[in-house]
């Protein structure tokens, strides 16, 4: 008896309008500290929200309570999971109300024929037809007009409804809330972001070290379900020495899934829970290392962001104290004693090659394809150049019940809004072939207007019955 008393105040306790405000006002104040407090996506990197953390004990703090991730705390969580409970007995507490209001509920449509007579608002149509007669012929003209005509509680009694349906856009509406809400949270929850750089003919087959940068981790299902990439080919193009084409045609193998995509700047693809798209473009030239004696000491095609004379670095593992600095001239020029290029586009590849041994340089010089750079105690040489892409990443589930989340929202109000509930009571009076049809009708929104379509369906109405 206790526990089924606690469930009653329980049930009344979420069933409360005062409650209900006062989690929406909670909400809201939560989701107002999101944009004043610094949350952790604001920082450049993990080192840069650490520094800030320990700057002060108020950031300690903060960071503790989790409001400076505030939308994934446990505090925002409980507030949410609350609201929706609150929805949810919400709506079922109105779920026989609704019920009855589509006339689903078994109870006959109740009122007299007196009180349509009496009514000032109601019409009448004069007919010489028996009460019988009028019943079928008032289902066939309803019927046709695309109403549902109910038999009413006392006899010669109808009512007649259009759009019977409407009443359940309410519970569509508020299903769409449970159903953004699961969608959000697996979203939040699940999301993984990363960038992947692919050189020409390179593969990724899940491989988290492959990603050279992570910008979010899940807290939820963080190993990556099957996934596999193989690059086969870019091609670009540049207007000005700006880059206004980027195509990368590439192999995707989701599950059993494999099929050849081309990918384009800002036209992702979608593999189930994987969304990928490609980003940039850069060169990736194959550099080998040998000894004095030719033998070979280490080789492999090096991703460089070098494009448009950028300079970029890079080391090698046969020895990590070398640093290897670049710039790239696709169309090698020597003009004036000045090394320059003569268009973006790779036609006489060379590289300007700077080579350091723990900060005293060893080695500067142009090398270009075929040729080889001595070092002193090894050579170097550049012997291919492919093209690499760097890929977004996004890894994330909960867009489906989001999606439909927002589909029976708009489904919900459209019912409510637009194809709003229509009434019209009617009684039959009158036997001997002297019979009078009372008319009274109603409308959920806008009566004014549906009063000239009220007029018109009496006019209808009475000339089927006169035709």
């Amino acid at each position: 008896m206790t526990g089924y008393v606690l469930y009653r105040k329980v049930i009344r306790l979420f069933n409360n309008v005062k409650f209900s405000a006062c989690l929406i006002a909670l909400l809201t104040l939560v989701y107002f500290l999101g944009l004043v407090l610094p949350q952790k996506r604001m920082f450049p990197a993990r080192e840069a929200y650490e520094k800030w953390v320990d700057a002060s004990l108020l950031n300690k703090c903060l960071d503790w309570a989790g409001f400076t991730d505030i939308y994934l705390s446990p505090l925002t969580v409980l507030l949410l999971g609350l609201f929706f409970i609150n929805l949810l007995v919400v709506t079922l507490k109105r779920f026989p109300l609704i019920l009855g209001r589509m006339y689903f509920s078994g109870e006959k449509p109740s009122f007299r024929v007196a009180e349509l007579k009496a009514s000032k608002s109601a019409t009448f149509i004069t007919t010489t037809k028996e009460a019988g007669e009028l019943s079928q012929q008032l289902g066939r003209f309803f019927s046709r007009q695309r109403w549902s005509l109910l038999e009413g509680k006392d006899a010669n009694t109808f009512l007649a409804v259009k759009n019977r349906l409407s009443p359940a856009g309410f519970l569509l509406f508020h299903l769409s809330f449970l159903l953004c809400l699961a969608g959000g949270l697996s979203i939040a929850y699940t999301r993984f972001s990363a960038k992947l750089a692919l050189t020409e003919g390179q593969t990724f087959e899940g491989d988290i070290r492959q990603f050279h940068r992570i910008d979010r981790e899940p807290k939820m299902f963080k190993s990556l379900p099957s996934l596999a990439l193989l690059l086969d080919k870019v091609d670009y193009s540049f207007e000005k020495g700006t880059p206004t084409e980027l195509v990368a045609d590439l192999q995707v193998a989701y599950r059993s899934d494999k099929r050849r995509e081309i990918l384009r700047i800002n036209e992702p693809i979608n593999r189930g829970p994987f969304t990928l798209l490609a980003q940039t473009i850069g060169v990736s030239p194959l550099f080998i290392v040998r000894d004095r004696g030719g033998r070979e000491l280490d080789g492999a095609y090096v991703s460089l962001n070098v494009l448009n004379e950028r300079e970029d670095a890079f080391r090698l593992a046969f020895d990590r104290r070398y640093l290897f600095t670049v710039t790239f001239f696709p169309d090698y020029l020597l003009r004036d004693g000045k090394e320059t290029t003569r268009s973006i586009q790779v036609k006489n590849p060379a590289f300007h090659l700077r080579i350091e041994r723990e900060g005293d340089k060893i080695y500067e010089g142009t090398i270009r394809r075929g040729a080889r750079a001595d070092a002193g105690p090894f050579t170097i040489g550049f012997n291919d150049l492919r093209f690499w892409v760097e890929f977004q990443l996004v890894r994330e589930y909960g867009k489906s019940p989001l999606i439909l989340g927002f589909v029976l929202a708009a489904i919900g109000l459209i019912m409510r809004l637009v194809f709003y509930q229509k009434r019209v009571k009617l009684a039959i009076d009158g036997a001997n072939g002297h019979s009078r049809i009372y008319l009274e009708g109603t409308s959920e929104y806008f009566p004014h207007s549906f009063e000239d379509e009220f007029r018109t369906l009496a006019d209808k109405l009475k000339q089927y019955l006169e035709g």
